[in-house]
Formats: C-alpha cells, structure tokens, sequence
C-alpha cells in the first residue's frame, strides 16, 4: 500500500519569497507610479496650451497673483489695527497705483522721445561704428561706387517708394485702448486677491478630511504664503534699488535720461540672463551715441556690468536666501517657455512664477521631486 503524505514539501530559505521585493506586488505600483507621472506631464502641456491660446485671460490672472502676493504683508498688517479688509485692501491698492503712476510718468516722456528719436540714434551708432572700423569704412566706399555705376541715366524716370506704415507713436496709440483695459482687470483682479484671499484659504480648509489634515493645509498655506510674499517684494525691492544706483552712475557719466534707463534696469532684470543682455546692449547704444571715444561709450555699460554681478552674487543671495536658488537650466526653459506664451510680460515674470512653483512644491509631500528638479 502506497502512502501519500497529505502536507506540501517544506519550502527552503532560497525559495521564500523577499519582503518587499515580490514581483506581482512590486510591477503594479511601479505601473501606476509611471502612469500617474505620465497623466502629470500630459495635464502640464495642457495648461501651458491653453496659457498659450487664452493668453489674454490667463496673463492678468498670474501678474494680479504676483502682485497680490507682494501686497498681502501690508494688508494683514493693516487689519491687525481692526481696519476692516476691503478698506485696508484699497489703501495698499491704492498706494501702489500711486507709486506705479508716478513712475510711470517719470519713464513715458523720455522713453516716448527716445522711440521717436531712435533711427538718427541708429544711424549715428553706424556712423560711429564706421569710423572706428576702418574695413567697414573702405567696404561703405565700394558699395557706394557700385552703386553710382548702376544707377540709372539723367532722363530716364526715378520711382520713388513713399512709407505709409504708421510710426511707433501712432502704433501705441491705436493699441492704448487694450493696454488700458489689461490693466482694469489686472488691478480689480488684485483687489479680489486681497479682499477675499482668506475666504478661499478657509473653503480649501473645509474641504480637508479631518483635523490634522485641516492644520496641515493652514500651516503649510501660511508658511507658502509667508515666503512667497516676502520673496517677490525682496526681489522688487533688489531691482529697484539697482535701477535707481544704476541712474545715479549714468548721471554721473553726463548720460541724458540717466532715470529711463535705471528704470529699465530695473524692470527688466526680473529676467535674468535675458534682460541684463538687453540692457548691457541699449547701454552701449546710449553711450555710443552721447560720447565720442570708444572708451567713454563703453563706459555705461561697464559700470552696469559691475553692478549687476553684485547684485547676482553678493546682494540677491545674501537678502533671498540660497535655499530658494534656482537650477539655471530651469530658468533658462521657463524664460523659453513663457516668453513664447506671453512675450516680454512673461519674461518679466517667468522667474517669480518658477519660484512661487519651487516653494509651493517643497510644502506639499507628493511634489518632493519637482522641488528637487526646480532646486539648483
């Protein structure tokens, strides 16, 4: 009689499955990771499409966000003295459309006469540029003489081409109409921000599952809140500090309208690397054209060169912080990125947004590898 033992052969050590390293268990959450990674990346094309298309909706809603974010300190300093929000939120508005309107019509009329006045600059640039290269002098000569044989003869009929394009003022004028409406809703859309910023903290709140979630969500807004506030006025108030050093150097130098280009300065060194590029550029045509050596018309932009990088490497880390420091590779995409979606207005305020995207990524635990991705 055979007898068959009931129990299964006893498993050895080599054929015991390892914690954590069974593969029915492991490939499922590896796929989900990865499709969820995927799904991620499909809905950020999206929103950048659909930034791109509805530019004209979506560009005032993250310039209010910006600027409401820089403004929040002062109106929850002003409703810590038992100043009704609406009426605190209006006076730091208010405040700010001063400063901006006072600046503004500082910067119009020399910037307006310096367009108006911009192809003789050019020309006397290249007559300039002419006289210091002598090679290009001699190729001008050529090309002139060339130009003498193949014109035509006394008596036949000269066609003369009249420009009837509209010039730079006339162009300004014709789009003031919606550069005046952007701003309406860019300013109603700050004062919503301040007005009614804790309203959507406390729904977001309510919408947490229990207690320690709800606290969460409280400590890690205020504190996103907190930074990014005091980040974006920091950085506005570096840039204008050296916009305004930068018009006392150019004063110094004899450069006429010293104050425009220490505001343009300013205004565009929110976008780094692009906008010092810019400047170092119109500078050099600035001094070129108000001095007559070539070491005199290098000398703005020099003086700019040595004040940028001191507010690059001494200044902004030392005030900002390092530990919001970007990666350049980051900065250089989202300068791409944004200024194809929106031009020169999301040059300006690329930078700012990548941040606000780091700071809120380092608070929420899921998004730990974009914080380490937008991190330098």
């Amino acid at each position: 009689m055979t007898i068959v033992n009931p129990l299964p052969p006893a498993s050895t050590d080599a054929d015991a499955p390892v914690a954590g390293h069974d593969p029915i268990q492991r490939d499922p959450i590896q796929l989900a990771i990865w499709r969820n990674r995927f799904l991620a990346g499909i809905f950020v094309l999206l929103l950048l499409a659909i930034g791109a298309i509805a530019a004209r909706v979506v560009l005032p809603i993250m310039v209010a966000l910006l600027f409401s974010l820089m403004l929040a300190p002062a109106v929850r300093f002003l409703t810590t003295w038992r100043m009704p929000r609406s009426l605190a939120s209006l006076i730091v508005l208010g405040v700010a459309i001063a400063a901006g309107g006072l600046l503004l019509n500082a910067l119009a009329r020399p910037a307006i006469d310096w367009f108006a006045q911009a192809p003789k600059v050019i020309e006397q640039v290249a007559h300039q540029m002419h006289s210091l290269w002598r090679p290009l002098a001699d190729a001008s000569k050529a090309t002139e003489k060339i130009t003498h044989m193949t014109d035509p003869a006394p008596g036949s009929q000269t066609v003369r081409v009249i420009d009837d394009s509209p010039d730079t003022l006339f162009q300004l004028l014709a789009a003031a109409p919606a550069i005046i409406a952007s701003v309406g809703v860019t300013l109603l859309l700050i004062f919503v921000f301040l007005l009614h910023g804790d309203a959507v903290l406390r729904k977001i709140v309510e919408l947490a599952p229990d207690w320690h979630a709800k606290r969460g969500v409280v400590v890690a807004t205020r504190d996103a809140q907190r930074e990014l506030s005091r980040y974006v006025l920091t950085i506005s108030l570096i840039n204008a500090a050296l916009g305004l050093v930068t018009a006392v150097a150019l004063w110094w130098l004899h450069i006429p309208d010293a104050l425009l280009w220490g505001g343009m300065v300013g205004i565009f060194n929110f976008a780094p690397y692009v906008g010092p590029l810019i400047t170092v550029v119109a500078l050099t045509v600035v001094g070129l054209t108000a001095e007559h050596t070539l070491p005199l018309g290098l000398a703005p932009p020099a003086v700019f060169l040595v004040l940028h990088l001191t507010e690059s490497f001494i200044i902004t880390p030392w005030l900002a912080g390092r530990r919001l420091a970007l990666d350049p590779v980051m900065i250089f995409l989202s300068l791409m990125v944004f200024g194809w979606m929106w031009g020169v207005p999301g040059l300006l305020i690329a930078v700012p947004l990548l941040t606000c995207f780091n700071i809120i990524a380092s608070r929420v635990p899921a998004w730990a590898p974009l914080a380490k991705l937008l991190g330098a």
